[in-house]
């Protein structure tokens, strides 16, 4: 046979060979970086308060490749009107998970928990204080510094609260529940102060830059009012 074409022939088969290989180590390396993502739920019964108007309360949280989220938000069903409402349950110590990753985690267990209760009648959520929302409040602060030109002024209740639905915390929970067509109504605050700098440290995990969070932090308890479209 022809020196010539045994050498093409040997290229060919070499290549073949090459590609094949190439395309196994990049199979290898998709399964590797494979990640299973869960969605685990336990029944809540005096966690929270109010067990005597419940109807029942479920916690859900994520489970990653076996790893299990510190993190548990809770929704729960009232007996006198079946309104379902919603306990982001913020932890009042140290966070382990920044707002960032919380708000992915609400995002995965959503879709789960509308599969047990009807978020047609989804009505509220208590949020909680707002400083224990780390990352968030901070941007809220800045926001609110800047439409209303004051790092230490409060403004009325009903105008706090009216800002916060137009705030980050607004557009993120409409974000979050735009896949429902549920919007946020109202947003209503009590016990609106300046929280210390120092806070926010003890009572969140943070992602901000030190030297880019304000040395009062705006706070209240905060309720959001949903309504489905």
């Amino acid at each position: 046979m022809n020196i010539k074409l045994i050498l093409g022939l040997l290229a060919i088969i070499l290549t073949s060979c090459s590609d094949r290989q190439n395309s196994s180590v990049k199979t290898t390396n998709e399964n590797i970086v494979t990640i299973d993502t869960l969605v685990g739920s336990k029944i809540i019964t005096d966690e929270i308060a109010g067990s005597a108007y419940r109807k029942r309360a479920i916690g859900y949280f994520v489970i990653i490749d076996n790893d299990t989220s510190d993190y548990t938000c809770i929704f729960s069903e009232y007996k006198d009107n079946g309104n379902i409402c919603i306990d982001l349950n913020i932890p009042y110590f140290k966070a382990t998970m920044p707002y960032r990753q919380r708000l992915e985690e609400l995002k995965i267990i959503f879709p789960t928990a509308a599969t047990d209760f009807n978020f047609d009648s989804l009505t509220g959520i208590n949020f909680g204080r707002l400083v224990l929302s780390g990352d968030l409040a901070i941007d809220i602060t800045k926001q609110y510094q800047q439409k209303f030109e004051t790092s230490d002024k409060l403004q009325s209740y009903e105008t706090v609260g009216q800002f916060l639905k137009e705030s980050k915390l607004g557009s993120d929970l409409a974000n979050l529940f735009r896949p429902y067509t549920i919007t946020v109504e109202k947003v209503s605050i009590e016990k609106l102060f300046y929280a210390s700098r120092e806070e926010i440290f003890w009572g969140s995990k943070i992602e901000t830059d030190s030297v880019n969070i304000p040395v009062k932090i705006l706070d209240c308890m905060t309720w959001v009012k949903l309504t489905k479209n």
